[in-house]
């Protein structure tokens, strides 16, 4: 599993260098909840194992005590990199002055300056805090 994800995907643990590989401009939160803190980033990598200009990057903060996480997508916002929830109860709610959804209250979408953004808590983070880490995207 972890050799297959290496041939597919594109690991930094520098956060200093995620601008580099992307087509846009990452903005890592400002705020994340006690305990958790940048992790790695993720890029698919294109067939020739390349990674490069890239639209899309996914982004981990891992609180090492308790071993949970809080998974992030950035994705140039275009045709390909739209997509539709298929979640069960959304909510709308703003996202510094910017319309977001939050679905089946685990996970936040929204757009800001040309770029998709999702976080998913996965009910490791109360709802509250996935917006206040939404906010801090700045």
């Amino acid at each position: 599993d972890e050799k297959m994800r290496e041939e597919e995907y594109l690991v930094v643990k520098d956060s200093n260098e995620l601008n580099d590989y992307t087509c846009f401009n990452v903005i890592l939160p400002s705020y994340l909840p006690e305990g958790f803190e940048f992790d790695r980033a993720e890029f698919y990598k294109d067939e020739n194992g390349i990674v490069e200009d890239t639209k899309y990057i996914n982004l981990y903060f891992t609180n090492e005590k308790t071993g949970k996480f809080i998974w992030m997508q950035q994705r140039f916002a275009d045709e390909e990199t739209g997509y539709v929830t298929g979640a069960n109860k959304v909510e709308e709610v703003k996202i510094n002055g910017i319309d977001a959804i939050i679905s089946d209250d685990k996970d936040i979408d929204w757009e800001a300056n040309g770029v998709l953004y999702s976080i998913l808590g996965r009910g490791e983070i109360t709802r509250v805090e996935l917006i206040k880490i939404a906010e801090s995207i700045k």
